[in-house]
């Protein structure tokens, strides 16, 4: 019991850490430094660090749908733990390669065309949706696990 309770702390810290840290902040404060660098150059040197990003979430919550029927004492534990690990499967395989590919094709300096920026804009509001959807369920783990089971 203690060895799944540190697995699944340690793989919800990483996983809520990744998202929060990771894409949340670091992410965000590297585009935003174009004193230095072209905004088109910190876009592309952002790229291979999101999906380092993406795959410790994917891990960590994968890890975690694997430790939560034994770690958590509520049925709908599991349940939050594999929409996490979908979430993230689906942001690190099919939606960041998609995102990163609208921006590629955008120049930022210029900001032309206007119709890929609204497409890239539009792959960048669902990219934030899923961030946001991952917070909550991490979270809803994380609360799940503070609880006491009914005796």
């Amino acid at each position: 019991m203690r060895t799944t309770a540190i697995i699944g702390i340690m793989s919800l810290a990483l996983a809520l850490g990744g998202v929060v840290v990771g894409h949340l902040l670091l992410i965000p404060m590297l585009r935003g430094e174009t004193a230095l660098v072209d905004a088109n150059l910190a876009r592309a040197l952002s790229q291979p660090l999101a999906m380092r990003c993406a795959e410790v979430v994917l891990a960590a919550s994968v890890l975690l749908a694997a430790v939560a029927r034994r770690w958590l004492p509520h049925r709908v534990g599991p349940t939050l733990a594999l929409l996490a690990a979908g979430v993230a499967g689906i942001e690190r395989l099919v939606l960041l390669p998609e995102l990163h590919e609208a921006w590629a094709r955008v120049d930022l300096v210029a900001m032309r065309p206007l119709a890929r920026i609204e497409v890239a804009e539009q792959l960048t509001l669902i990219h934030q949706a899923c961030m946001g959807a991952m917070i909550v369920l991490l979270t809803g783990i994380a609360a799940l696990a503070c609880l006491r089971p009914k005796a």
